[in-house]
């Protein structure tokens, strides 16, 4: 029984590998803005889609970036009605260095054969004399469980609002202390 629940498995795996094959290949690149305020940090995706990637190579940032966090790795795969989809997404963290515009060079991967580039994407900093804080929109929406590369996981959770609540304890009534009655005192 457990042999032939592997085998089923196995031919099921490798038809839909198959059939995902026939999906076109795209390597993408994209920020989480287009323009930021100096002193916050923003999201990079490098997302390879339909294809196994190999020797992926970031661009350098540190001319005009300090990396916050990354490369920080995920990967999905989905079959909906026989339909298959896989992506592997490698995200980072930027902080700009200074004011000015910038560009995210091409980063690229291999993906059976052929190499892919993403195209350079252009970043905007602007000066933040308030001190301005901004958070990348993903990252508040986000769990990060880091079990070390590459085995980052990101999970999206509907439960973002929730707090942690602490658990009701006895109800402590209030003690009723007796008033003493004050006298009225006359003097003669």
């Amino acid at each position: 029984m457990k042999k032939t629940m592997l085998l089923f498995l196995l031919v099921f795996t490798a038809g839909a590998m198959i059939q995902a094959q026939d999906k076109p290949v795209k390597f993408t690149a994209e920020v989480s803005t287009d323009s930021i305020l100096m002193g916050n940090y923003f999201e990079v995706k490098f997302t390879l889609e339909n294809a196994n990637g190999q020797n992926f190579e970031a661009p350098d940032f540190s001319e005009n970036f300090n990396v916050k966090s990354g490369p920080n790795f995920s990967s999905s795969f989905s079959m909906v009605n026989g339909d298959m989809t896989q992506s592997q997404t490698i995200t980072y963290y930027l902080e700009p260095r200074d004011i000015g515009s910038f560009y995210i060079l091409p980063a690229s991967v291999k993906a059976g054969d052929e190499v892919l580039e993403t195209v350079p994407l252009e970043v905007l900093v602007v000066p933040n004399p308030d001190g301005i804080q901004q958070t990348p929109p993903n990252q508040m929406q986000q769990f990060q469980f880091d079990w070390g590369s590459p085995f980052d996981m990101n999970l999206d959770t509907p439960f973002k609002d929730l707090q942690p609540q602490p658990l009701p304890g006895p109800q402590l009534k209030e003690k009723l202390v007796p008033q003493k009655k004050q006298r009225k005192t006359t003097r003669i």
